[in-house]
């Protein structure tokens, strides 16, 4: 918005050069800061240096500096939020972090190292301690891909480049980087430079303008590659560039209009040029305007649809035809698990050629029509010498989407003419999708955040079913939603069971235990270890069941024997599998993306021949076969460490039949794998169809059918609880809600199960014991004050053994070995204060002043300390006032003294052997309390401190025989 400003003639000069003035400031000065809210003092915004941008990036998010903390666990990460727009091709986040000194007279603060992770749609489920999450929770390969950036705070700005990034929420978490708390030196307060860690972070992206393409619409258009001239990336000019045609690029029927509209056309030349998109393919051969991208909304319960594409006239020269589609993202993009779906298409035919593709319901898709690079494919190799050449190609493009089928449209009419007859509809009737038997669910909501679950949709008498059937003819499922920041905070639970026995577990019921109690859903989810086990159910005759399931985020999977999951093109590993002499299935989603999820069921039934022997047979069949595969596996493979070592198990009969079920699964999962193989596709293909050509005389009647119990539920943490040694709390941070476990007692990971720091009970006996038995040497100390008549003294002494030595037992015994006299707060204010107040009465009686003003000194140190001890406990000037004025108060009382008496005071022998003696004693005392004390050597370093304390008092503590001068 321009504002037009009017001014009188008769201005002032001086006004006008102050305006020149500081507009010229805001112009060249681009580095002050900024209040992005002005009401929002306590919001810092610290800008990031201004970069030109090129003419195709849109600056979208700034945010205000966040304030980062050391990662201890979870709770201390900061959440960053983004939103990507729609039509974006690709997204640069940059980030600068920067200390901040709390004061302006402290020197510069070191940098320290950031960490910064960034996923799509949902928190980032991290381990910076590199500790195994817990078992059963879902796999990363099938989440959004967390991007990952380490950096110091050192003002540089760094970024993070997104092709084809998902359209909506992004949330990053950056911390102060993780280190072992038990190398991490304990500093004193106020010794080193105390800085704030701020992060400034924006998002800019670059779009792109697609054509809008409605159901059964067909759209005509001309598919352009048009080669730059030779020139490396670097070496392409701005003119070169603008020779290239717009992006969509204007079909044969419309030319005329062209031509009557040339002149219009050159003068938005350049506006055309600046949307033409110039892309570098795999050949190094510069192309632009090779690409036409459609958009398109997919309405509820369409799960297909089907892209009708025809060409104008043959072209043998032309390259292939590649036609991309993907939900909420650039098709060409790879950062989520759903790459969406790929075809490659030779236009050497006019007939119409269709393409049968998944889409996601409510959701806008993006389709896109380019040449490909024969190179690419190595079924192509024989056009490679016409890519470097310009090519046109006309064609014709409809969407048709998919609805149900004939049979069940007409078994839905006939249900609703039933539903009409009767009372009501039954709410248990499922519906088709994707060739699925889906049902409907309900969802129920609890008080307490993220807590909520979905159940079998009651009947108008609010009766809700037992028991889910399912059949091997039909795959069954259902779908839910989860909200975009109120559900994503939680754990996603699923468990699904056989066993009837196995219904009161899985349910929820309403929380009635209060929070911190834990585990409202633990007990039911996971079961108590020390119950009994459910005796198996027996299976029918002859029959062994096997449910394989499918969970995934805006996709169904349909289950396929024995262990995957076919998600469009891509083939992966189930979810869950479970049997008849397994008792529960369970899967946990930690901070699950936001959106619809599936869950897809697959029943396979097999005769007695099909036993787990007889398919772990066919596997180690296959895996002999192809044993050549192992040769060429290479870190970052899991198999390539034991390379040697399973290669010559296979080369013998009596090992391979030996070897367990994990080891073959896992030598067939990485014959299978793209980090171990350079053929994994084909290799997948092979084992398909070895396995089902093995499988395929065993397989039963396809009628068979059993009743299974599941639960979908959230909660927080891990099932409402984060093991024996951890509470579940919820934190805040950027305005976002989430769950996390704070673990106690040398607990760590996800759920404080990893016990690998945890001390032994004989370790916490041992420190418990000298941080408290440490301060009995205060004993001598408060003797020899009694013996001297200080006895205000000797009482402080005692209070300060007291307190140290309660507070010690309360903090230090791990809830093993702790005893707590009072709230360890209580404990740990008195063992300050006392500490404090010993050290000014000893220096008070070291000065030698007047008995009248003893007192008066005691009680303004009392109060003073106390203040100071309240206000901040661990401050360095807590310390340093009383030692600095007690200095002071001695080296005044000593200087009257000897001026008076013009003589030595206090006497020779004092000076030259215990105040020495109690100073060097006092000296070794700080130099371990401030600089030497580690989480890991606290108990011993800490414990010198009393002791040597409690000796310095011996040496300084005025005696008359060796502190006053003789006569």
């Amino acid at each position: 918005m321009i504002q037009i400003l009017t001014h009188r003639p008769n201005f002032s000069p001086l006004v006008v050069f102050m305006l020149l003035l500081v507009d010229h400031r805001l112009i060249v000065d681009s580095s002050v800061p900024v209040l992005q809210n002005p009401s929002e003092e306590y919001t810092k915004y610290v800008p990031i240096e201004e970069l030109k941008l090129p003419e195709d990036q849109e600056l979208v998010v700034r945010l205000p500096s966040n304030s980062l903390l050391k990662y201890t666990s979870y709770k201390d990460v900061s959440i960053l939020h983004f939103d990507v727009p729609p039509d974006s091709r690709t997204a640069y986040f940059t980030f600068k972090a920067f200390e901040d000194p709390k004061s302006a007279f402290q020197r510069k603060c070191k940098p320290k190292d950031v960490t910064l992770h960034l996923k799509a749609s949902s928190y980032p489920v991290i381990s910076p301690e590199n500790i195994t999450f817990p078992k059963n929770f879902f796999t990363k390969d099938q989440r959004f891909k967390v991007y990952d950036l380490q950096f110091l705070s050192d003002e540089q700005q760094q970024r993070i480049t997104i092709e084809g990034p998902y359209i909506g929420n992004w949330f990053a978490v950056a911390f102060v980087s993780w280190s072992d708390p038990n190398n991490d030196r304990i500093e004193q307060q106020g010794l080193a430079a105390s800085c704030d860690t701020l992060l400034s972070a924006e998002m800019s992206v670059s779009r792109f303008r697609p054509i809008i393409i409605n159901n059964g619409q067909e759209h005509e258009d001309n598919l352009t590659s048009h080669v730059l001239p030779e020139l490396n990336g670097a070496n392409i000019t701005k003119d070169a560039l603008n020779t290239s045609r717009p992006l969509r690029s204007i079909p044969p029927k419309q030319q005329k209009l062209k031509v009557a509209s040339k002149s219009l056309a050159e003068g938005k030349s350049s506006r055309a040029a600046q949307f033409a998109n110039t892309t570098e393919n795999h050949n190094s051969t510069p192309t632009a305007n090779n690409e036409i991208i459609y958009r398109f909304y997919v309405p509820d319960d369409i799960g297909d649809a089907t892209a009708r594409i025809m060409f104008d006239q043959v072209c043998d020269e032309c390259p292939p035809v590649g036609f991309h589609v993907r939900a909420n993202g650039y098709p060409l993009g790879g950062t989520d698990h759903n790459h969406g779906h790929g075809t490659i298409i030779r236009p050497n035919q006019t007939t119409e050629i269709s393409i049968q593709f998944g889409v996601q319901p409510n959701s806008w898709h993006y389709a896109l029509l380019t040449f490909v690079n024969e190179a690419d494919e190595s079924e192509m190799h024989s056009q490679a010498n016409n890519s470097h050449t310009n090519h046109s190609l006309s064609y014709v493009l409809q969407i048709d989407y998919i609805t149900e089928d004939s049979d069940n449209a007409m078994q839905k009419s006939k249900t609703v003419q039933n539903s009409t007859n009767s009372s009501s509809a039954n709410p248990w009737e499922p519906t088709k999708f994707r060739r699925m038997n889906f049902y409907s669910l309900l969802r129920q909501t609890y008080r307490e955040f993220f807590m909520f679950d979905y159940d079998l949709r009651p009947d108008v008498n609010g009766t809700v079913p037992e028991t889910l059937n399912l059949t091997a003819k039909t795959h069954s499922g259902f779908a839910f939603d989860l909200g975009q920041v109120s559900d994503i905070g939680g754990t996603l639970t699923f468990a699904l069971s056989m066993k009837e026995a196995h219904r009161a577990s899985l349910k929820m019921s309403l929380p009635t235990q209060p929070p911190d109690l834990g585990g409202i859903l633990a007990e039911r989810l996971i079961g108590d270890p020390k119950e009994e086990v459910v005796p198996a159910v027996s299976a029918t005759s002859n029959q062994s069941m096997q449910i394989v399931v499918c969970m995934q985020l805006g996709e169904p999977g349909e289950p396929e024997y024995p262990d995957k999951c076919r998600y469009g093109q891509r083939l992966m590993q189930a979810s869950i599998i479970v049997n008849n002499t397994e008792s529960m299935g369970l899967v946990h989603v930690p901070f699950p993306e936001s959106g619809r999820w599936y869950v897809t069921m697959g029943l396979f039934c097999h005769g007695s021949g099909t036993a787990r022997v007889s398919i772990m047979e066919s596997v180690k069949e296959f895996i002999r076969k192809h044993q050549d595969m192992l040769a060429d596996m290479r870190s970052p493979c899991d198999c390539a460490e034991s390379v040697a070592r399973y290669t010559s198990c296979l080369q013998s009969p009596d090992c391979l039949e030996a070897m367990n079920e994990t080891e073959t699964l896992k030598v067939k999962e990485c014959i299978m794998d793209d980090k171990c193989s350079t053929n994994f596709k084909q290799m997948t293909r092979l084992f398909v169809e070895h396995h089902k050509a093995a499988m395929e005389q065993h397989v039963a009647v396809e009628n068979c059918n059993t009743s299974v119990v599941f639960s979908v539920s959230s909660s927080p943490c891990v099932a409402g609880r984060c093991g024996r040694f951890g509470r579940c709390y919820h934190y805040m941070s950027g305005g976002f809600v989430f769950s996390t476990c704070v673990c106690s007692k040398g607990y760590r990971g996800w759920d404080c199960t990893e016990d690998s720091q945890v001390p032994t009970n004989m370790s916490i006996l041992l420190a418990t014991l000298l941080l408290t038995l440490s301060n009995l040497l205060f004993f001598p100390s408060i003797y020899m004050a009694v013996k001297r008549r200080y006895y205000t003294e000797g009482v402080i002494y005692f209070f300060a053994m007291f307190f140290s030595i309660f507070y010690h037992a309360c903090d230090a015994g791990e809830d093993e070995y702790s005893f707590c006299l009072v709230k360890i707060g209580v404990l740990q204010f008195c063992d300050f204060y006392c500490g404090l107040l010993s050290i000014w009465v000893t220096l008070v009686a070291m000065a030698h002043v007047r008995t009248e003003l003893v007192s008066l000194l005691h009680m303004f140190g009392a109060i003073l300390l106390a203040f100071g001890t309240e206000l901040n406990k661990q401050s360095l000037w807590v310390f340093l006032a009383p030692a600095l004025t007690g200095i002071c108060l001695i080296s005044t009382s000593w200087g009257l003294r000897c001026a008076k008496s013009r003589k030595l005071f206090p006497s020779r022998r004092y000076l030259s052997v215990w105040l020495p003696f109690g100073l060097t004693l006092v000296v070794a005392g700080l130099v371990c309390y401030a600089f030497l004390q580690t989480k890991q050597n606290y108990h011993i370093v800490h414990s010198i401190w009393h002791m040597v304390m409690a000796l310095s008092i011996l040496c300084l503590l005025p005696s008359r025989k060796s502190f006053l001068p003789k006569c």
